[in-house]
């Protein structure tokens, strides 16, 4: 089994297949907080979620809670990035280094 998993619109997952990833096609943000809820279940390592599909990272912190894995990544999808990932990098690199180092 995969440790890997990747959530989002079928067209931007589908490749990730090829390499050996498992993945979880979703349709709404609502379907990808439900993926993510399974991912933690079937204990993940790492999982991928497309920034048009990622439920907000409240949400996503809600879900994971105290659980150590999966780490969970935001990427662009085959439609592109909206910046998202880059927004969470930014804010996760000022929390751990008290100021904005990107």
């Amino acid at each position: 089994m995969s440790e890997i998993a990747m959530i989002g619109d079928r067209d931007s997952i589908l490749g990730f297949k090829a390499l050996g990833v498992a993945i979880f096609p979703v349709n709404t943000k609502n379907e990808s907080a439900e993926a993510l809820q399974e991912v933690i279940e079937q204990e993940y390592k790492v999982a991928f979620i497309t920034e048009q599909m990622a439920p907000s990272p409240e949400e996503i912190a809600n879900i994971i809670g105290d659980n150590t894995f999966p780490v969970v990544t935001m990427v662009p999808s085959n439609r592109g990035s909206t910046g998202l990932a880059m927004q969470r990098l930014q804010m996760l690199v000022r929390k751990a280094a008290g100021a904005d180092i990107l």
